[in-house]
């Protein structure tokens, strides 16, 4: 962050270190450290706003939506199927809708205030404000890619709607109230979103159809077979802890962690999570044999694998609120890169810090380059911070123990408000490079 400040590991009130002087890429797809991070902040926010919408009176659904898949298929297909394809703007590629968007459009949906017999549509009888929607994905040698939906879908309020009166556009909406949607307007709904799903799915591509039951081999939709799936959250404990409707994440059965925290999750029946395919590359790569390295496949296959992931997720969001949904809702934030390093650094400054040590930049290089890095976490975390242990690692690696320094609480924090400052400093100077490098290239192209 500061090359100058150097870096800072601060302790927590549990006595957890907690790199302040680092910057983090915020990569929710590619990194497994910022990825629980920024997966663990907005589980959070998806909990409270599930847990305020059941206390309100209103009801929360956990929706799945998968599609059929074989090991031959594409993610980047799968991908465009369910959530869409991105715009380019180089090449002049519009954004196509996928079958996840479909849901919410068309009259059957939105109703038809010129036809008597559907003016709210499907969407005004069960009360529906939004929808928090995350996409997952598993890989395996059996069953390929299986990229899913999971969205918790909040329904049973009535929303009052505001217009302009000159250009009939939506200035205002507010909840006004909730109640229980009707069971045949429920049922309404569950039928439509599965027809729609299916339909536009097959439209895409007919091999992507949900089938009914499911035979294929390492596939982890349980034999169930691919579709659509609703599960209600009935109490706060649904939202919080323990729903019996959730599948099982390493944190328990929460919905919001089943929404957010893909990166706790294990493959099902044989197929990996992103980050446990990036961990048998490791250990292969690290010289582990096949046999004995979690996970499963080759070397070869892995690495294929893995970069066929990352051009796959490029450029889309992992988790997304429907829009309008926090401010009904009366919350704050976004699903933006920015957002997700907003959450990094609230919850590095979340706790009040014991203490900490400042390592000089010099010295904090020459540990990486020896991989001493998680030494000095290990060193760091703990009833007190270990000195002589940093020190010893410091000329370890050719530098001096005065590159060390102790800081106390009140230090830890002026040290961290510098960096952040410096760090705000440099976001103003580079947006107003960029500024300036687009003015540029526009004028050139406008002599050109």
């Amino acid at each position: 962050m500061d090359p100058d400040a150097g870096v800072v590991f601060a302790r927590t009130a549990e006595g957890a270190a907690v790199s302040l002087g680092l910057l983090k890429c915020g990569r929710i797809w590619l990194c497994p450290v910022c990825s629980a991070k920024i997966r663990h902040g907005r589980a959070e926010e998806i909990t409270e706003a599930v847990v305020s919408w059941l206390r309100r009176g209103g009801r929360a659904y956990l929706v799945t939506f998968t599609a059929r898949h074989t090991a031959a298929d594409r993610l980047s297909d799968l991908m465009d199927a369910l959530q869409g394809t991105r715009a380019d703007a180089e090449t002049g590629t519009r954004r196509r809708p996928g079958a996840y968007q479909r849901l919410i459009t068309g009259a059957a949906w939105a109703g038809d205030k010129r036809r008597a017999a559907n003016p709210e549509g499907i969407r005004g009888r069960i009360g529906y404000i939004g929808m928090i929607r995350a996409t997952e994905v598993t890989v395996g040698e059996g069953a390929g890619w299986h990229p899913h939906i999971h969205a918790i879908v909040l329904v049973g309020g009535r929303v009052d709607v505001q217009r302009d009166p000159v250009t009939n556009r939506i200035v205002h909406r507010e909840i006004t109230g909730t109640f229980d949607p009707p069971t045949e307007a429920l049922k309404e709904w569950e039928d439509h979103w599965r027809a729609v799903w299916t339909r536009h799915l097959e439209q895409i591509d007919p091999a992507f159809r949900p089938t009914d039951r499911c035979a294929l081999p390492g596939c982890t939709c349980g034999g169930k077979g691919h579709g659509v799936d609703f599960k209600q959250l009935r109490t706060e404990r649904d939202a919080r802890d323990l729903g019996e409707y959730i599948a099982k994440t390493q944190d328990g059965k929460n919905p919001a962690l089943e929404v957010a925290r893909g990166d706790l999750k294990g493959g099902r029946q044989g197929n990996m999570t992103p980050f446990e395919l990036l961990g048998r590359i490791g250990d292969l790569m690290g010289g582990v044999p096949e046999d004995q390295a979690a996970g499963h496949g080759s070397l070869a296959w892995g690495l294929e694998r893995w970069a066929e992931y990352e051009a796959a997720v490029s450029g889309r969001r992992a988790i997304e609120w429907t829009r309008y949904l926090r401010p009904l809702l009366g919350m704050t934030g976004g699903d933006t890169e920015d957002d997700d390093m907003d959450i990094l650094f609230q919850l590095d400054g979340a706790d009040g810090f014991r203490d900490g040590v400042q390592i000089w930049d010099k010295a904090w290089t020459g540990l990486v380059g020896r991989s001493l890095d998680l030494a000095v976490v290990e060193a760091v975390e703990g009833r007190e911070i270990s000195v002589d242990v940093l020190g010893d690692l410091v000329q370890s690696v050719g530098q001096s123990r005065a590159f060390l320094r102790v800081l106390s609480p009140q230090e830890v924090t002026e040290l961290y408000e510098t960096l952040l400052g410096t760090l705000a400093r440099r976001r103003e100077l580079a947006a107003e490079r960029r500024a300036a490098e687009a003015a540029a290239e526009h004028r050139e192209g406008s002599h050109g």
